[in-house]
């Protein structure tokens, strides 16, 4: 598999950085924080999910869609990240996905995907999302 450049490597991870910085500093920050993640995003060569990086720039877009509650853009952003390297092992980007689809009343695909989330990281993923883990504690 190719390597990126250490330049544009670099450039990608100060821009994510940058993005996670403004995401955590607030609301107020969001606008700054998405801008970043573009950045980064634009940065990656295609096809974008070919790249390890990919997964942590989707799975930050999907997180920073899902809080400003653009949560079909989550959804997008969290299923481009299943398809980059390790993508589908991640519960994480599962619990993301699930919460969106949960949250536009995909109550199915939200149930399937939480109950993945459950199954790569058992039930501590939902250590601050519990209401979410009530969703498909019937089902486990």
């Amino acid at each position: 598999m190719a390597e990126l450049s250490d330049l544009v490597y670099n450039d990608i991870l100060t821009s994510l950085e940058k993005g996670d910085e403004a995401m955590e500093s607030g609301e107020e920050n969001y606008s700054l924080a998405l801008e970043q993640y573009q950045a980064a995003l634009t940065a990656i060569p295609q096809p974008k999910t070919d790249w390890e990086i990919s997964l942590h720039v989707y799975t930050a877009l999907g997180d920073l869609y899902f809080n400003m509650e653009d949560y079909e853009s989550a959804v997008q952003a969290y299923a481009e990240a299943q398809k980059c390297p390790d993508g589908l092992e991640m519960g994480h980007i599962w619990l993301g996905l699930g919460q969106s689809y949960y949250e536009i009343d995909e109550e199915e695909k939200a149930k399937k995907a939480l109950l993945r989330a459950y199954e790569l990281e058992g039930e501590d993923i939902f250590e601050d999302c519990e209401d979410y883990f009530e969703i498909i504690k019937g089902d486990i």
